[in-house]
């Protein structure tokens, strides 16, 4: 369902956006301050802007957004951003539109929790203040899956225990709560997400959808709240999400969407959806047609990214047609709460997106499908929401794995090494526990994939062939899944198609004059009279006589010594000139 085309496509597109906006000019704008003093203010907004990625141009630029937009005595905005060279992680205080760099490691992993902890203590012990709001910006979003994708940090994104843990010790365990936690990346706007954070935060803003560059309105918000410093946190959460201004992007398959949520409502709400999936539980033998009907028809975000598991809720509801009055009260009551939790959503007219989405694959090849990573670090069930509710239970059910085994981890056999344009075979076998058949699914590490093949049965071994094009070590990779759609884990096997060095060769000998040597570079010569002989690679073999000057070699080029085997002396040349190419 993934194809990384796209996700390249929507990178060009947003380096294009950046590019026109101009490089950023901060250097006159920082100065470095000791350790801060400050009066009680009433906001602290706090920036983590994650850009040791493909953003990194895009985070430089938001930084100077906000610095434009500057701090007051009411207002201290304070931004802390790691770009994508190796020890450029730096803290900044704001001092009207003056940058202040305070003491900071140089290279922080802003894809640890552990990071955003010592940063929001450190703010928060620093500037007192009524209110808190915690803004993270990053790429890469995937929903309950996890946030902040750094290219230099540990390699993990901060998974939904991570992150309740990291919200745990930021507010003593809820009793100091953040105001606002705004997290600004790809399908964050999400019913997992939400109920993981909502014993810690009283207002989360995010995407349900994903959005391009520089659509969040840090500017317009931010200029507001310095007219309106003493308003209350869900008023400016309200105002932020309505500065947005949506957009149809049908090229990436993306209508884009913002909310706010009353997050002390999702206890309420999760409660209610529990029941929910007890219900289908119940009687999935007898609705299992209505249900999949309205889940074909409800709205599905994050489209660009080829998968089709983030649906909303509300939509869904309103589409599914079951008659029996137990859904009907539960469906109310759902949609009551929603509404009354959600209290900003600004959208399309005529989309149906109502501020929060829910898990719900279509397939069961997608349950616990991992967007970012080869295996997912965190499964649905670690989330607290599955372990407070029936949901995960009933998506089992439904899409037929209960009690179901994935097949085992494939083998794969062939050539580690080869040639361009050479066709090699692979044997490609794994097992099923109980015996199902399988189909089998490679990916040849240079954007060609064979699809889903098969079936065949539990251990028969299949042949698969390639052909590669360019010179370069792929990874390939191949998993297996069964006719309930349970997946097993990637095999990988490196193949190396090794660079193969062409030489010229351009053999020399005559009368020359005028050599002048340039150690340690090599030589140069005017002939007198020299036969040169030259088999260019990928040119026909010429032969002719040197016996003036060309403007390039022997005149005024060199002859490396490195290349040259053979004898020269002032009067007379004969060798062999090697050239890789």
């Amino acid at each position: 369902m993934k194809q990384n085309h796209v996700a390249k496509k929507l990178l060009c597109v947003m380096l294009m956006i950046v590019c026109i906006s101009g490089a950023v000019q901060v250097a006159a704008t920082i100065k470095t301050e000791t350790k801060p003093t400050f009066e009680p203010v009433e906001w602290v907004i706090m920036m983590y802007l994650v850009g040791d990625n493909n953003l990194s141009a895009a985070q430089g630029q938001v930084l100077e957004n906000i610095r434009q937009v500057g701090s007051t005595a009411d207002i201290q905005i304070t931004l802390l951003i790691d770009q994508n060279l190796v020890g450029d992680t730096r803290l900044y205080y704001l001092n009207g539109t003056n940058l202040m760099q305070q003491s900071w490691e140089s290279e922080s992993s802003m894809d640890d929790p552990a990071t955003i902890v010592q940063y929001v203590t450190k703010v928060k012990n620093e500037i007192p203040s009524s209110y808190y709001a915690l803004f993270i910006s990053s790429n890469k979003g995937s929903g309950w899956q996890g946030i902040c994708w750094d290219d230099h940090g540990r390699g993990q994104m901060i998974i939904m225990p991570e992150l309740l843990d990291a919200l745990n010790q930021i507010t003593t365990n809820g009793t100091d709560r953040l105001d606002i936690l705004g997290i600004e990346t790809c399908m964050t706007g999400n019913m997992e997400v939400a109920y993981q954070i909502y014993s810690c935060v009283d207002f989360f803003i995010a995407y349900p959808e994903c959005a391009m560059l520089f659509e969040w309105p840090y500017v317009q918000s931010f200029t507001y709240l310095k007219s309106n410093p003493t308003v209350a946190p869900q008023e400016f959460a309200i105002t932020m999400v309505n500065y947005f201004v949506p957009h149809d992007y049908p090229q990436y398959r993306m209508k884009t969407t913002m909310a706010a949520t009353n997050l002390s409502l999702l206890p309420n709400i999760t409660t209610e959806i529990d029941k929910l999936g007890v219900f289908f539980l119940t009687y999935l033998d007898s609705y299992k047609n209505q249900i999949a009907t309205a889940l074909e028809s409800a709205r599905v975000y994050a489209r660009l990214w080829w998968i089709d598991y983030y649906l909303d809720l509300y939509d869904f509801l309103d589409l599914c047609t079951i008659s029996h009055p137990d859904f009907v009260s539960l469906k109310i009551t759902i949609q009551t709460m929603m509404d009354a939790a959600v209290i900003a959503n600004v959208h399309l007219p005529n989309d149906p997106a109502h501020g929060l989405s829910i898990y719900f694959p279509h397939r069961a090849g997608d349950y616990n499908d991992s967007l970012r990573y080869p295996t997912l670090p965190s499964p649905y069930e670690a989330t607290n929401f599955a372990m407070a509710t029936h949901w995960d239970e009933f998506l089992k059910e439904y899409l037929g794995i209960t009690n179901n085994t994935a097949p085992g981890k494939p083998t794969i056999t062939g050539p580690e090494k080869g040639k361009i344009g050479v066709k090699y075979e692979y044997i490609i076998k794994t097992t099923d526990a109980e015996n199902q058949e399988l189909q089998y699914f490679v990916d040849w590490g240079d954007g060609n994939t064979t699809g889903w093949l098969g079936p065949f049965n539990s251990s028969e071994q299949i042949i698969v062939n390639h052909t590669w094009q360019t010179k370069e070590t792929f990874l390939v990779k191949a998993k297996a899944k069964d006719i309930i759609g349970a997946e097993s884990e990637w095999a990988t096997l490196a193949v190396k198609i090794p660079i193969i060095l062409m030489k010229s060769r351009i053999i020399l000998i005559g009368k020359i004059t005028s050599l002048e040597k340039n150690l340690p570079i090599g030589f140069r010569f005017l002939p007198v009279k020299v036969i040169e002989i030259c088999a260019i690679s990928r040119q026909e073999r010429t032969t002719k006589i040197l016996n003036e000057t060309h403007g390039e070699y022997p005149c005024c080029g060199y002859l490396p010594f490195t290349e040259f085997k053979g004898l020269v002396t002032k009067r007379f040349l004969v060798g062999i000139w090697v050239i890789p190419s």
